[in-house]
This record gives structure tokens, sequence and C-alpha cells, in this order.
């Protein structure tokens, strides 16, 4: 059986966590692992008192219990209270057991999107599974069964791994799935490079070859929207994500493997989109396989 881990503290994002912990669950049929780290370490050397351990774990326990409510839905719950003062090094410690890892944004300047807080930046930097982020106040946000998955995709190993994961969420869901590749010609270039993006790349040959690309990878998928886009990757992706219900992402193409890496489009969309944001592992295949159930096509192979 799948695993779900999700982060909980006594908090808004907590409760965001749960939420939408709860909806992935409830359309894959996987387990949740809620796992609530509590600032203690029995280590020795560490030098902490002893005497208030037990009196933080009933704390952690205590916010388990009140936060998990809204999984009630769910088949198969589990908790757990984790001794660490990091709580993304507590989740990264149970990670083995995950197939996603769902964590809240933080609620510093509330503004509705995803927004990385300390323990999801930590997260998004190399977790070996699939990290998902909340949006704020996505609590507050009403059930729906209809909606849409984007996907960004540029061709790359990565993002034919995002398209894989998006293809098997919007088949668990029912979802609508839309494949979007934004074409920025520019984006071959830097400033410092004093040359116009042309001298090093035949643009039109590369737009031709970037829709040729996106066709195929949609080929096999049923009733998907192929979307090609011109401009630049994070704004247009951000945008796509205020009519869609999640956002799939791939990792940066090079670093360890398998680990969740941002570029800098990644970094740019986990602080503007107003979605859920799932981001695929650098060097995963099949993200998603156990959590969401078979393709019944071999899609982006």
């Amino acid at each position: 059986m799948a695993t779900i881990v999700v982060g909980i503290e006594d908090s808004l994002r907590g409760e965001d966590a749960v939420a939408l912990a709860s909806e992935l669950a409830q359309i894959s049929d996987a387990d949740v692992l809620a796992v609530c780290a509590y600032p203690y370490d029995p280590d020795p050397g560490a030098h902490y008192n002893p005497a208030v351990g037990s009196a933080l774990r009933g704390v952690a326990e205590a916010t388990l219990a009140l936060l998990c409510d809204p999984l009630r839905a769910v088949a198969h719950v589990r908790t757990r209270a984790v001794a660490d003062p990091s709580p993304a090094h507590a989740l990264l410690a149970v990670a083995t057991e995950a197939d996603v890892i769902v964590v809240g944004s933080s609620h510093e300047g509330f503004s509705g999107h995803v927004l990385p807080g300390s323990t999801g930046h930590h997260l998004l930097q190399g977790a070996p599974c699939p990290v998902v982020l909340a949006p704020q106040g996505h609590r507050l946000r009403p059930p729906s069964p209809h909606g849409r998955v984007s996907v960004g995709f540029d061709g790359s190993p990565n993002a034919r791994a995002a398209l894989r994961a998006a293809a098997r969420l919007a088949r668990a869901g029912r979802y609508r799935l839309r494949v979007i590749t934004v074409f920025d010609p520019t984006s071959v270039t830097t400033a410092e490079m004093h040359v116009p993006p042309a001298y090093l790349l035949d643009e039109r040959d590369a737009e031709r070859d970037a829709r040729e690309d996106l066709a195929r990878a949609v080929a096999d998928l049923h009733d998907a929207e192929p979307a090609f886009l011109k401009g630049e990757s994070a704004p247009e992706l951000a945008r796509e994500s205020r009519v869609s219900k999640w956002l799939v992402i791939g990792s940066r193409g090079y670093g360890p493997a398998p680990a969740v890496l941002l570029g800098d489009v990644g970094e740019a969309i986990v602080r503007t989109a107003e979605c859920p944001v799932l981001v695929v592992p650098n060097g995963a295949t099949d993200p998603l396989a156990a959590v969401c159930g078979e393709l019944p096509t071999n899609v982006a192979a």
C-alpha cells in the first residue's frame, strides 16, 4: 500500500497540509502517515533536558489527534510523534516509507499562494520522493470533484516523469489534463554573452521541434489538452495555476538522484502558484506509480 506522509504542526499551514493530504488519499486510496516533530533530541550528547521529553511528546500527540480530524474519511491513517528539533529532518527520516510528502506553506504575509516555509524549503532541496506544497488557505477551499491537472513540459527526462505523474493524478481524480510547453527562445542566452538569441538558436526550428515534441507527448493520452505558449516559463505556469486544481513540475536536470532539486523556474513557481504544486524528483522515472495506480498507455516513455 502506498503511503502519503504529511507534516503536522499546530498551525494554519498544518491544517492546510492535512486538508490536501486527505484529498490526495481519497482519490488514490493510499495510507496516510501524519508526522509531528517535537523539539527534543534523545541523544545524550545533545544535552537536552530528559525531564521535558515526555511532556513535549504529549503535546505533539495531542496536536496530531486534533489536526488529523479531517482525515476521518481516509481508510488507513497512522500518526507518529518524532523527537527532532528540525521538522524537515524528521520528515526526511521517514521518507523511506513515503511515496509522497505533503507540507503546508508559510503563512507569513498571507497571499493565498504557495510559499515554502523553512521545512518546505529544505524538502525541496533533497527529498527522495515527490513533494507536494499546499497553498496558503487551502483548508478553506471547498472540495470539488472537478478541475484540471496542469503539467509543465519541456521535453526533458524530468519533464516526462512529471507528465507521467500528472497523467496518473488526473486519471485517479478524474480530472482533465493540460500539458503545457512554454517556448522562450531567449532562455538560451544570458546578458553576459552580449549576443542576440538568434545567434545561438534558430528560433523557427526550435519552435517547430518543441511543438512536435509536445504533440508526441500527448499522442497516447486520452483527452489530454496540449497548450503551446510563448513567454517566460515561471510567469506563464503561475498564471495556469490560477485555473488549475494541481500543478506538476519536474526538478532541474542535474545533481543527485533521486532528489527534489529546484532550478530557477521551479523556485519561482513554488513562490507564486495559486494551487497545490507537486514537484517530481530528479531522476525519477515513474513517480506516483504506487500512489495512483496504472496508466492505460505507455505515457511519455
